[in-house]
């Protein structure tokens, strides 16, 4: 009679395990994934409408050729990309929480999108939604590179 014995040196693989576990690492990955897909999304801006902006009422209608005529605002409007540029990453357990530093980010992307932006602009839900796909391939590739990282 002949006896096998086989032995498995699993410490490699809990290593790995241990490591990619880490709310620390899940953080690095939340990061990873904002800074290579979600991110750059943000940055992209869409092509100007040539919309006529609709005055809401006689108040808003002189402000706006008021402030036009000292120069306060310009027609068109410059686009300077803060928008897409001014985001600010706060790490929490397991995540990344982005929030935009330009107060006038929600009427324009947020959930409170004005009606004039909506059509031209793709909300920050829209966006996040189109970046699925690429974000999951990002966390892939990030925990692979943890992975191997963690071996002996």
């Amino acid at each position: 009679m002949l006896d096998l014995s086989i032995k498995i040196d699993a410490s490699a693989v809990l290593a790995a395990l241990d490591k990619v576990s880490d709310s620390r690492e899940l953080e690095g990955m939340a990061g990873y994934v904002a800074d290579q897909v979600v991110l750059p999304a943000l940055l992209k801006y869409p092509s100007p409408s040539g919309k006529a902006q609709p005055f809401m009422s006689d108040k808003q209608r002189r402000f706006f050729f008021a402030a036009l005529r000292s120069g306060r605002i310009r027609v068109p409007y410059v686009r300077t990309g803060n928008l897409g540029s001014h985001w600010a990453k706060q790490p929490f357990n397991m995540g990344m929480t982005l929030q935009s530093t330009e107060d006038y980010s929600e009427i324009v992307i947020g959930e409170s999108q004005a009606k004039y932006f909506k059509g031209t602009w793709p909300s920050v839900t829209q966006t996040v939604l189109a970046c699925e796909g690429d974000a999951a391939l990002a966390a892939t590739a990030y925990l692979v590179q943890l992975i191997g990282d963690a071996g002996p």
